[in-house]
């Protein structure tokens, strides 16, 4: 019996609201759809706390990005990008052009600043519209002064507290809270702490899945 199961079961009848930790990167196009489930969820009034993980997935990418077409031909290239348009057409989001995957190490320091100025989901937003709906390079420092900027973020602090390292502590966290819960890909939607659920395709099995841990 998991932690959270038995406290559960020794509170008895106390109503615990279920939190969800969300695996995620700005890199990563299936992401950007989570940000639209999570977004669903709670206009369908599903009770829940999130918690947004950063997972840097490929911090090897150069600043310039890497360009899907030296490893992928375009036809499997566009072909994921038709499915993944179909996926995200329910919660308005769209996707552009965006075969150069960038690096998201600075985009998801930036993010750490947001949260602790309540602007993390605004902020988040605008960012994976930048790589995935506009197509700009995300691990450009101009481009996160630019999206800061817009989502009203103090840019000199943020920027001081980047380089400053004040956030690293909490990608290494990350890290830690990835080998604890075996994430393998995102994004990865964690259940109080005991049930992952990957596919961003069906939204009813998420819903499910937070509604009935509670």
């Amino acid at each position: 019996m998991g932690t959270n199961s038995l406290l559960k079961k020794i509170l008895g009848g106390i109503i615990l609201m279920v939190n969800v930790k969300v695996f995620s990167d700005f890199n990563c196009p299936f992401c950007f759809i989570a940000t639209g489930i999570v977004e669903q969820l709670k206009k369908d009034g599903v009770d829940f706390s999130v918690e947004w993980i950063p997972y840097e997935s490929y911090p090897e990418i150069p600043l310039e990005g890497k360009d899907l077409y030296n490893n992928y031909s375009k036809e499997q290239v566009d072909s994921m990008y038709e499915m993944l348009g179909r996926h995200a057409k329910p919660y308005s989001i769209e996707f552009g052009n965006a075969h150069i995957k960038y690096n998201s190490h600075r985009a998801l320091l930036a993010g750490e600043y947001a949260k602790t100025v309540n602007k993390y989901d605004d902020f988040s937003k605008e960012v994976f519209k930048a790589a995935f709906t506009d197509v700009k390079n995300i691990g450009h420092k101009d481009t996160i002064d630019e999206i800061a900027e817009k989502v009203r973020l103090n840019i000199v602090e943020m920027n001081k507290s980047i380089d400053e390292g004040k956030y690293d502590d909490k990608l290494k966290r990350a890290k830690e809270l990835v080998d604890k819960h075996n994430i393998k890909e995102v994004p990865t939607f964690v259940v109080n702490d005991e049930h992952n659920v990957i596919n961003i395709r069906n939204y009813k099995r998420i819903k499910k899945a937070i509604v009935e841990a509670k």
